[in-house]
């Protein structure tokens, strides 16, 4: 079974395939809310406690369908998180490791909804909530929650580090660059971005 993701417009799509192998959580760091402010949806990308819903899969499971050509990456610095998303409409779409051997992709929740009756169908439960001391205020505990499905997601992306089936990926070419330029932002636009958040 596949699960459809598309931008907001609709321009850019793709699918999941194995969605009932991913895991679900929300993330609460300021740098996510950071780059959805910088992109101007944090309104509708993080609920009122400031998390933003993703779900963790490996790359070689994500296939675009249509729309590559909106495709665009973002870094808030130089060594931190690929932050894929839709230039269309500023869809956030995932996040990625800069190294392609570190096939996790974190699937933001915006761009999974379409159909939220199919969302629920298709991936589990919530299970993990990360960075939770950065959310403004504190969510409900899921500690142990957490702490297994993140060994479980860490077990499935060193297997994939060893097996070369990192190499499956929409988001790098086969000699591990990104497929589009990664853009920097800027100092002052860092600055102002985690301002807003």
């Amino acid at each position: 079974m596949n699960h459809r993701f598309q931008c907001r417009c609709g321009a850019l799509s793709g699918h999941l395939s194995q969605p009932h192998r991913a895991l679900r959580g929300v993330c609460y760091c300021k740098d996510c809310r950071a780059y959805a402010h910088h992109l101007g949806v944090a309104a509708w990308t993080h609920d009122m406690l400031g998390g933003a819903e993703f779900v963790a899969a490996q790359a070689e499971h994500v296939s675009f369908t249509s729309g590559i050509e909106h495709l665009a990456c973002l870094s808030l610095t130089d060594k931190g998180l690929l932050r894929w998303y839709a230039n269309c409409c500023n869809t956030p779409i995932c996040n990625t490791a800069r190294n392609w051997k570190v096939p996790y992709v974190g699937l933001i929740g915006a761009c999974l909804k379409t159909d939220p009756v199919a969302f629920e169908r298709s991936f589990p439960r919530l299970q993990m909530r990360v960075n939770t001391r950065s959310a403004r205020q504190a969510p409900p505990p899921m500690r142990w929650s957490t702490v297994v499905s993140l060994a479980r997601l860490m077990s499935r992306v060193m297997l994939s580090s060893i097996n070369e089936r990192y190499r499956q990926t929409p988001f790098f070419d086969q000699g591990g660059a990104p497929v589009v330029a990664v853009r920097v932002l800027a100092a002052a636009c860092r600055t102002g971005a985690h301002g807003s958040g």
